[in-house]
């Protein structure tokens, strides 16, 4: 058995990702990177990279952004207790504006996070209901549907360390 608990999966364009240094992995947690070129590709390489990962639990993350410490606790209790389940992580509260106020609401009444949130889900699930889905109309909309439709989501991580000045999610 592996000793990875936690996958995390940092999302972006090429061009993106290009400056984004990841952290080592360690005994429990294994750092990846999905760069795309078009939207066409994300879902077959998404799909290969959650196949070939070690850890029980995957977390898809925007880029430079990353969980805090007391997340990564919980994501790796999750991860080891082995049962099914999923989420996000709550708004930067450091980071006000109408668009993400519009976006915060949204994500309470729809249940459906925002890719500047990040998700989180075990392996078992995310092939249990047969993967990603679609990425439209909001890239976690469907797999939120998908997920949701089996069991109720964990309540909210806190929000995502973000480790640059400019947070582009192309």
């Amino acid at each position: 058995m592996s000793q990875e608990l936690v996958t995390y999966i940092v999302l972006g364009s090429k061009s993106r990702l290009q400056g984004v240094k990841l952290p080592s992995n360690s005994k429990f947690e294994e750092y990846l990177s999905l760069s795309f070129d078009t939207k066409e590709n994300i879902l077959k390489k998404l799909d290969e990279l959650i196949t070939s990962s070690q850890g029980e639990l995957i977390v898809l993350l925007p880029p430079s952004c990353y969980p805090n410490n007391f997340a990564k606790e919980k994501l790796k209790k999750i991860a080891l207790i082995g049962l099914s389940s999923w989420g996000w992580f709550q708004y930067n509260s450091k980071r006000k504006n109408l668009v993400q106020n519009i976006k915060k609401v949204s994500s309470l009444i729809r249940s459906t996070p925002s890719l500047e949130q990040g998700i989180y889900f075990s392996k078992r699930l995310y092939f249990s209901i047969g993967g990603f889905g679609s990425i439209e109309p909001m890239i976690f909309s469907e797999i939120s549907k998908r997920l949701y439709s089996r069991i109720d989501p964990q309540k909210p991580l806190p929000a995502l360390i973000i480790r640059t000045k400019n947070l582009q999610l192309d």
